[in-house]
């Protein structure tokens, strides 16, 4: 955890990276992100075209246990997932790359779904963050060293840093199980 200054006021993040190895294993990350998820959250995810931003999606959606196959909503811009069970939220799945900026965003008026009791994932969403009212978790996905080598580099905003925790300690638990 760092301190992180903004608009002269010091705000708490907590930062964490995570290797995977195969789509598998970036699949099973989501999984495990899910667990820290709740309603209403905004995850804003970053990286190149075949980084593993869909593949990370489908791994949080199994977790939700919502309904349909995931894929990436490139051309319709928006995906939204029922939930299999009664009570638990939907997943609200944006692909905002043919999107020009926030206010297109807003314009197709995405940023009120954004705020549904739902959990939203947005791939591209540094360009629709001025959108957000509210800090999101951001997740940038960049390449490794190997083909199938990914490094997830999370962000967890002030007044998450718990989750942030939370989200650590399973990961330290699998690296452990992996030993």
């Amino acid at each position: 955890m760092y301190r992180h200054t903004v608009d002269g006021g010091n705000v708490e993040l907590l930062e964490l990276s995570v290797k995977t190895r195969s789509a598998e294993e970036t699949r099973e990350l989501g999984r495990l992100f899910a667990t820290v998820l709740r309603a209403r959250d905004i995850v804003l995810m970053t990286g190149s075209l075949g980084a593993g931003k869909t593949c990370f999606v489908g791994g949080v959606a199994e977790a939700l246990r919502v309904k349909g196959y995931v894929s990436s909503p490139t051309f319709t811009l928006l995906h939204v997932h029922e939930p299999a069970d009664a009570g638990q939220a939907q997943l609200n799945h944006f692909d905002v790359y043919r999107l020009d900026d926030a206010d297109d965003f807003i314009r197709h008026g995405f940023d009120e779904i954004s705020y549904h009791d739902g959990i939203t994932l947005i791939e591209w969403g540094d360009r629709v963050r001025d959108a957000l009212h509210e800090d999101p978790i951001e997740l940038a996905i960049t390449f490794g060293q190997d083909d199938d080598e990914r490094i997830l580099h999370f962000v967890f905003p002030d007044g998450r840093e718990t989750d942030g925790d939370a989200f650590r300690r399973l990961l330290d638990g699998v690296e452990r199980r992996e030993q």
